[in-house]
């Protein structure tokens, strides 16, 4: 008997074991969609990932809409942060649009080229990931451009977003971008955050541009968040210092600003506590 119960054991064992698994379905990230748009200004395509607010759909309200650079990695982890908040009522409801490029989530050489050719403000033969890259770079202003006259108007055509509560979020290249913003067309968002921004590039340009941006261009009540990694170079740190100094020199109900150095962070560990800290700074609210 204790034969047989052994026999019959092994016979289902090895039914269980060859039995095919029921296929595993993709999860989906709730309230999100992906849209498509190309720029006539940068000559490019991208791939939008777009999260709406719990209720968006009966709600009748318009909303904050926070964009992101560098989707990729910045999506998922910004959504999720923001849905614990919103949830704890630390921050308000708000819309994410992170700005992907097509198929730089399983190619470095075609994510490092594209944020080349959009992040960097001028042409730089040498620096960043090489002078293979460096060929595309300094077309910040047709990004710019990209996100002023087709990509925020896009956003706004389709959904209830408030044209006059938007935030940039960048990190590294894009932190420099998001500065770029700030420096030329202050006024295309309320609120920037610019983790570990890359201003040493092109000789820090970004810091020669702080010296030339008159103060009528920001806004009465215009916010910005700067962070960088204690562990990173400190060159990172001194030139975030040096870009603070040179704002604060500015009138400063024009422009809320504030600036972290995150403990035992490096430049590729800052990103969540940074963008984490820098959302619920730049939307706190008001004390005036």
């Amino acid at each position: 008997m204790r034969r047989i119960i052994l026999l019959v054991l092994t016979v289902i064992v090895s039914i269980v074991v060859r039995a095919p698994l029921a296929a595993a379905k993709p999860y989906a990230i709730p309230n999100t969609q992906e849209q498509h748009i190309r720029s006539k200004f940068t000559g490019a395509g991208y791939r939008l990932f777009i999260s709406l607010p719990d209720g968006y759909s009966t709600s009748g309200k318009s909303y904050p809409v926070v964009y992101m650079l560098d989707a990729d990695y910045s999506f998922a982890l910004v959504r999720n942060v923001v849905q614990h908040f919103v949830e704890r009522q630390d921050l308000p409801p708000l819309i994410l649009v992170a700005i992907a490029y097509p198929g730089a989530a399983s190619s470095r050489e075609v994510y490092r080229m594209n944020r080349t050719r959009d992040y960097t403000p001028v042409y730089a033969p040498d620096g960043g990931y090489g002078a293979e890259y460096q060929k595309v770079s300094g077309g910040a202003a047709r990004f710019r451009a990209f996100f002023a006259r087709e990509l925020t108007p896009y956003i706004e055509r389709r959904y209830r977003a408030s044209p006059s509560d938007r935030t940039i979020i960048g990190h590294s290249y894009g932190g420099l971008f998001a500065t770029y913003v700030l420096l030329t067309e202050p006024e295309l968002f309320r609120r920037y955050i610019a983790v570990s921004p890359s201003l040493w590039y092109a000789n820090r340009i970004a810091l020669t541009m702080a010296d030339d941006t008159a103060d009528t261009m920001i806004k009465p009540g215009t916010r910005a968040f700067f962070a960088v990694g204690a562990l990173e170079n400190s060159n990172m740190i001194d030139d975030l210092n040096e870009l603070v100094r040179k704002l604060r020199r500015r009138d400063p109900a024009r422009l809320q600003m504030s600036q972290q150095i995150f403990e035992k962070e490096r430049h590729n560990s800052v990103f969540p506590g940074a963008v984490t800290r820098g959302l619920l700074t730049v939307f706190a609210p008001s004390t005036d």
